[in-house]
């Protein structure tokens, strides 16, 4: 079998990530391993084939050169080991080039919570690369103006900062220093102030109606059965695991995602409101503040344009996940016998 193997230089310890090449070096034995230069892989895994990938000055067009490297060799699995952000970088570059190969993400990064990143280190140990549970997932399709932005597999955010790591710790990071500066600058308290007395949301052209009138922060997420199990407490979304509704905007009363002290956190009410859509809804965002900023599955983005565009769509992705002993929930596993090479 021919397998895809990239690392995020950017993300996680040294010694995590060369205790995973160990593992997936003995677990791929006897397959055809591809990966990239440096940290990007080889330094993990010294035993397999380097394909050819250029390293430019931006990280986004770094990993999506050496994804698109790897996916020319028409990999069966591709696997990414890191955070989010790279399984976002790189199942949009999969998705970009037309390549359908099932993706398996190890977790090794600061925020490791989408449903792409699905598979710790320690599962690892029961990896079989010719057993895999594979199940097909949406995203919300985002744009800013004409301009394609990213897919969220988890969650796009509006506001000023991001969650990153800064000397081994997670912190609040400035959007605009790190886009404009290359910098991280850590950011005590994320702005709330991200819109203008112009604000409006419009679903499929109709302006919606909202009682946060000013949010401090406004989410957009998936919601899909396999991933979102609807309980009564989230409200109006516990419907979206029995309709076509697989996605769903939030306005905030305050900011949530951001680095919290335990002796602060959630000591009072947040105010939420929700707004449902599904495929071939269009949602669109505009009046935000100059601190109204986009982050998609933990990568940044500078808004460019005025309005944002959300847009769900379903089955846009492959996820791999490692068949062990307990076994996945029966509603979410199919064998997928990938062919002996």
């Amino acid at each position: 079998m021919r397998v895809a193997v990239l690392f995020n230089p950017d993300a996680g310890s040294n010694m995590k990530f060369r205790g995973i090449g160990a593992v997936l070096s003995k677990r791929l034995k006897g397959h055809e391993v591809l990966t990239c230069r440096g940290s990007f892989g080889k330094l993990y895994l010294p035993d397999a084939a380097e394909t050819y990938g250029d390293v430019r000055s931006g990280y986004r067009d770094s990993i999506t050169d050496m994804t698109s490297s790897l996916v020319r060799h028409a990999p069966e699995l591709f696997i990414c080991v890191g955070g989010d952000g790279l399984a976002s970088y790189a199942a949009d570059t999969l998705i970009t080039n037309g390549c359908v190969v099932p993706i398996m993400g190890v977790a090794g990064g600061t925020a490791n919570v989408g449903p792409i990143i699905a598979v710790s280190p320690e599962m690892l140990e029961h990896f079989d690369p010719k057993k895999l549970a594979v199940s097909s997932i949406g995203a919300i399709h985002v744009n800013n103006g004409c301009n394609h932005l990213g897919y969220a597999f988890n969650d796009v955010i509006i506001g000023n900062t991001f969650l990153g790591t800064v000397n081994g710790k997670t912190a609040n990071l400035s959007v605009e220093t790190l886009l404009k500066k290359n910098e991280k600058k850590v950011v005590e308290a994320p702005s709330d102030e991200i819109t203008a007395d112009t604000f409006k949301i419009t679903k499929n052209g109709s302006q919606v109606k909202y009682s946060i009138e000013r949010p401090a922060q406004i989410i957009a997420s998936p919601l899909e059965v396999d991933n979102f199990y609807g309980r009564a407490i989230t409200g109006i979304l516990c419907y979206s695991a029995h309709m076509p509704l697989k996605a769903a905007i939030g306005l905030y009363d305050e900011v949530i995602v951001k680095m919290h002290s335990h002796e602060t956190a959630m000591e009072h009410f947040t105010k939420v409101e929700h707004l449902l859509f599904g495929q071939g809804d269009h949602v669109s965002i505009s009046g935000l503040s100059g601190n109204g900023h986009i982050i998609i599955d933990g990568n940044p983005y500078l808004r460019e344009d005025e309005v944002i565009s959300l847009e769900y769509m379903p089955n846009l992705l492959n996820i791999a996940k490692p068949v062990i002993q307990c076994g996945l929930p029966p509603t979410t596993q199919r064998m997928y016998l990938l062919p002996r090479m």
